[in-house]
């Protein structure tokens, strides 16, 4: 029978990989909310990434793939298994003709700052977005009327069983916000997004706009996931929420921020539990105001459910 010191010696055999146990998921999500993992590895390469997912299949331990953890809710009673984190370790980016190809932690925000020095054009639309290169594609990130699945040429993933496969744009299904990736067992390792040439100076003017604009419409820099809620058929989640007057509700230290009411901030110690209860009770005031029920969509961790985030 493996046990879990088995386990962790054949992972710490593997070449640049750091492996933690009883990781508090705090430190890896930019809400700053969530209970320990049981387990929590970085690999720096798609060959130890392969390796290390051998090694959690064969002893049947489930795995959780997680990118910057910006658009994550961890719940309190952390998460059972391994979490496979990929941002801060998987990273890189190289060129290719007109396209840019990143390694699956790459942030998003570096591949737009290389797009621009390479003189490269289409990514301006992703200039603020917080998360990795692999959370991105995973859930088909956008703004500003541009998203990924309008770059994405191919991403390349390794399943449970540690095979690399290419899935080519037609493949991921892309949506609105989702891609055939939140239900599929497999880890984005690297994407290829398709570019086109312009004047780096075009480019960096617009990444500077559209940072300055995220800057002063949202609560950036304060823990947060990101948005909570989806845009409704042809109606935009905030005016919804706004005019619902949901600003500022508060449960224990979440609150619906005062500056764009479809973020929810952590003022130092929410708890999981806090950001649920307050997610509802925004639901049900949206409800009775509009008759619309606001559907979410962060990624949630618990010990009763395993799912991946960005």
């Amino acid at each position: 029978m493996t046990t879990t010191t088995d386990i962790l010696a054949e992972l710490a055999q593997l070449p640049g990989i750091k492996v933690f146990t009883d990781e508090p998921m705090t430190a890896h999500t930019s809400f700053g909310i969530g209970g320990k993992a049981d387990l929590l590895a970085m690999p720096d390469s798609i060959e130890t990434l392969a390796a290390a997912i051998r090694v959690l299949t064969n002893a049947e331990i489930n795995i959780c793939y997680v990118g910057n953890g910006t658009n994550l809710l961890v719940r309190d009673g952390g998460i059972r298994g391994a979490v496979i984190k990929l941002s801060g370790a998987l990273t890189g980016i190289r060129r290719q003709g007109n396209t840019l190809i990143a390694l699956a932690g790459e942030s998003l925000s570096a591949l737009c700052h290389r797009a621009a020095q390479e003189g490269l054009s289409g990514l301006e639309f992703a200039a603020g977005i917080p998360g990795s290169v692999g959370g991105a594609v995973l859930m088909n990130a956008g703004a500003n009327g541009g998203e990924m699945a309008d770059v994405t040429g191919w991403a390349e993933v390794v399943t449970r069983q540690g095979e690399r496969q290419r899935r080519g744009h037609d493949q991921i299904n892309f949506g609105y916000r989702r891609s055939c990736f939140q239900h599929d067992e497999v880890a984005i390792a690297q994407v290829a997004v398709q570019l086109t040439p312009a004047d780096p100076r075009d480019i960096y003017r617009c990444l500077y706009e559209t940072v300055q604009q995220r800057c002063t419409r949202q609560p950036v820099g304060q823990p947060s996931a990101g948005s909570i809620f989806k845009h409704p058929n042809k109606d935009y989640a905030g005016r919804l929420l706004e005019e619902a007057q949901t600003k500022g509700m508060r449960v224990g230290d979440a609150i619906v921020s005062p500056k764009h009411a479809n973020f929810i901030i952590n003022l130092g110690q929410a708890t999981a539990g806090d950001v649920l209860q307050l997610i509802t009770q925004v639901q049900q005031k949206v409800h009775d105001k509009f008759g619309i029920h606001p559907t979410t969509w962060y990624l949630g961790f618990s010990y009763e459910t395993m799912a991946r985030g960005s």
